[in-house]
């Protein structure tokens, strides 16, 4: 009976002259007492009732008399007397019985209570109300406009994009009775589309929403092509940031089956592709989506799919190769931005390239020549990379591209299997710092070393963040920059910062010519396939590639199963000392098994202990025993220290720094 009121203060109830009165006791120390007469309300749900009580009791001054003297005969001396406000009575809020917008919901559009139009859409009919479907633009034009349907009381309404089906319609129209909206992933761009149609803003924005928070591989792809035909901008842009760093490492295998030759080529043409290890790896995925969207129905489990893949493209017994067959044709627009010329640096990416017989190598043979020359140009110092930074779309259309993920915390020193014409490129991720080292004698060459004094470089690296649905939450990029090493120097490349999380995707862009040549850098394999001299030309002569007669005897499925990336053990303790980019710089006393390395910052106000912006420490030598991979085992393997026999470093303190790699590691 009445209104529930909370007070946290002590307080009592007195009856003066038929009311209730409130005397609310504050303060420590001193007494203050506050005078509310307490409304009585006889019907608990009728507000109304409430309002004239509470307008009956301020204009009845007889009582405002009476209750101030009643004020003053309880109050005495002491205690301070004054009329509590509303605030000092701490109301909760009612719990609300039942909705209006869900009685309005449930009669009037699910019952169809006094309906005054009927709808008729998709075989089945609405009774509806005017003034509800005149929130939307599009009926209030068609009732209040010179149209004949204004004057109609059933009206047929044309739905033209298949996207809306009944579901879709029913939460576009409910939507008009109640102010929430429940959609699920699944029905989200059914209702996007009625939201369009019918002009909905309201519920237009809540669909974008949904679907910005759900972006997945489940999703991605529906979600994309949605936003083409609606033409919402900046969810396009998510999904397909989405793709560009989840596309080359997803093992969802419906994402493959959804992605479109146009879209697929899209994303490797673009220079901000994650791309995983090597260039290699852009034409394996490319292997397994082809395989899939002619396989739909297959179903097995992925580790298994290499064979099957393999076993696919070699069932044709066909002369040509698979991309100038009839169902090649469709998926050949998608290989036309592989940098086939970082491909063939690699022997063993040749020999696959060779057994797979989905590509015509003669297409790519005029890169030989241009590549032949860039090898003797910078073997005989005639070209020490770029001079300058070079222009952006070069470097986005000839760099080589390549990447690595890292799984959880921990130390890692990499380099990626290649020749590049001799210049053997290690990064070093430790303490949030990455290090890019030109190693010459420091640690094991899978090949030739160039033996140059300097070599220049350009480089772009971006790393970036994702969630558990591979959306990226953070990134960050250093731009195209250009720097000059000198033989087993090593410099800091990334600061990344403290806010980045785990898994980490790391892409990197590396240039080492100078100027481009007068020959050919990047083969268009469309281009050449779909020319006619070409194609004569490739039918009668059978591919003229060929490798070491003996290389050809290895089990190249097993080769394809060896990650692209070796590890090596990590060459610099400096990250501690290092707070601000610098150069690092080794140097060792002959016969001594200590090394130093020193810091040279380029910039003033360094964190670093030393007082000329340099400082340095000293490290054993680096343990080139069990730990180092010996000269006959494979330089493809995937290294890692053991966790019983770590390497070891030792600082000026004589402490030992130990080195672990994640044990559940695996590139894939």
């Amino acid at each position: 009976m009445g209104n529930r009121f909370s007070i946290f203060y002590p307080f009592y109830v007195l009856p003066i002259n038929g009311e209730l009165f409130i005397f609310v006791i504050r303060g420590p120390g001193k007494t203050r007492v506050n005078v509310c007469p307490l409304l009585q309300v006889l019907r608990q749900n009728n507000e109304d009732d409430t309002e004239s009580a509470l307008s009956s009791s301020e204009n009845n001054e007889d009582d405002d008399r009476r209750s101030e003297s009643r004020k003053s005969e309880t109050s005495g001396n002491d205690p301070e007397i004054g009329l509590a406000p509303l605030s000092d009575i701490h109301t909760p809020k009612r719990k609300r019985l039942k909705s209006t917008s869900k009685y309005i919901y449930q009669t009037l559009f699910l019952n169809g209570e006094n309906s005054d139009i009927k709808i008729y859409a998709l075989g089945q009919e609405w009774k509806l109300h005017k003034i509800y479907l005149s929130q939307s633009p599009y009926f209030a034009c068609m009732f209040n406009g010179s149209w004949r349907e204004s004057l109609l009381s059933e009206i047929d309404l044309q739905i033209p994009d298949p996207a809306i089906d009944n579901a879709a319609l029913k939460t576009a129209f409910g939507s008009l009775y109640r102010d929430y909206v429940f959609m699920k992933p699944v029905e989200v761009i059914g209702v996007l589309a009625a939201a369009f149609l019918l002009q909905l803003d309201g519920l237009k924005q809540q669909c974008l929403t949904l679907m910005s928070n759900t972006i997945s591989g489940d999703t991605v792809c529906s979600y994309y092509e949605a936003c083409c035909r609606y033409d919402v901008e900046n969810l396009r842009t998510e999904c397909y940031n989405w793709l560009l760093t989840n596309i080359l490492n997803s093992t969802d295998l419906d994402l493959f089956k959804q992605i479109s030759v146009d879209m697929m080529k899209t994303l490797i043409g673009d220079p901000k592709l994650f791309v995983m290890q090597v260039e290699m790896d852009i034409y394996t995925v490319l292997k397994r989506w082809i395989f899939l969207k002619e396989n739909p129905s297959w179903c097995g489990e992925y580790k298994t799919m290499l064979s099957c893949i393999d076993d696919y493209f070699k069932k044709t017994e066909e002369a040509d190769c698979f991309l100038e067959t009839t169902t090649g044709q469709t998926y050949l627009p998608a290989f036309s931005d592989i940098r086939w010329q970082h491909i063939a640096i690699d022997l063993d990416s040749l020999l696959i390239l060779e057994q797979d017989r989905i590509i015509n190598l003669e297409w790519i043979k005029p890169l030989y020549h241009g590549m032949w020359r860039k090898m003797l140009r910078l073997e005989q110092s005639k070209d020490k990379g770029p001079e300058e930074v070079p222009d952006e779309s070069h470097f986005n259309k000839t760099s080589l591209r390549c990447g690595r993920l890292l799984k959880c915390e921990g130390e890692y020193c990499w380099r990626w299997v290649g020749y590049n014409y001799g210049v053997d490129i290690l990064l070093t991720y430790v303490n949030n710092l990455i290090f890019i080292k030109r190693n010459t004698t420091t640690q094991p060459n899978p090949h030739s070393a160039n033996l140059e004094k300097q070599k220049n470089l350009a480089y772009r690296l971006t790393i970036a963040s994702v969630d558990k649905d591979g959306k990226m939450t953070q990134t960050k990029s250093t731009g195209i920059q250009r720097i000059s090493l000198h033989k087993d120097e090593e410099m800091l490349a990334l600061n990344v910062n403290n806010t980045f999380t785990f898994p980490l995707y790391l892409s990197m862009n590396i240039l080492l010519t100078g100027q481009p040549c007068s020959q050919p850098e990047h083969i268009d394999i469309c281009s050449v396939a779909r020319s006619k001299v070409l194609l004569h030309s490739s039918s009668q002569t059978p591919a003229v590639l060929m490798c070491n007669a003996e290389s050809q005897t290895e089990d190249l499925a097993e080769k394809a199963k060896k990650s692209l990336i070796q590890d090596v053990s990590l060459s610099s303790a400096t990250a501690k000392l290092c707070q601000t980019t610098g150069t690092v710089v080794s140097t060792s006393d002959p016969g001594s098994s200590k090394k130093t390395l020193t810091i040279v910052h380029h910039s003033s106000g360094t964190d670093c202990p030393s007082s000329n912006g340099a400082g340095s420490v000293e490290l054993l030598a680096p343990n080139t025993s069990s730990n180092q991979p010996s000269e006959n085992s494979p330089e493809t393997s995937h290294t890692e220290p053991a966790e019983n026999s770590p390497q070891s470093f030792s600082t000026t303190k004589k402490s030992k720094r130990v080195l672990k790699y994640p044990e559940d590691e695996e590139v894939i």
